[in-house]
């Protein structure tokens, strides 16, 4: 595990794994387009799978923790903090 304690790569992984995962099951979840995000923006179901969408950043954070790699914690902590701020613009 110490060749993963790179801040880089846990920047990356965490900055891309939510919106990967949103992008993979938008259309299966949501049956609309990913065109029509605008129309879902302020509803709360949208908020809750925003959330649910930062789930992997939060285990791969915890994962790193536990195994001691805490550059990949720091980088990880800083690749979600856009989906963070965005989270408490859309809640406020």
């Amino acid at each position: 595990m110490k060749k993963l304690n790179n801040f880089w790569i846990g920047l990356v992984s965490c900055f891309f794994a939510p919106l990967l995962l949103f992008l993979a099951t938008w259309t299966a979840l949501s049956g609309s387009p990913i065109s029509e995000i605008g129309h879902w923006l302020r509803q709360p179901v949208f908020m809750q799978y925003l959330i649910f969408c930062m789930l992997p950043d939060l285990v791969m954070i915890f994962i790193g923790y536990k195994s001691d790699s805490y550059n990949y914690c720091r980088g990880g902590v800083l690749g979600v903090t856009p989906y963070l701020c965005m989270l408490f613009y859309l809640f406020t």
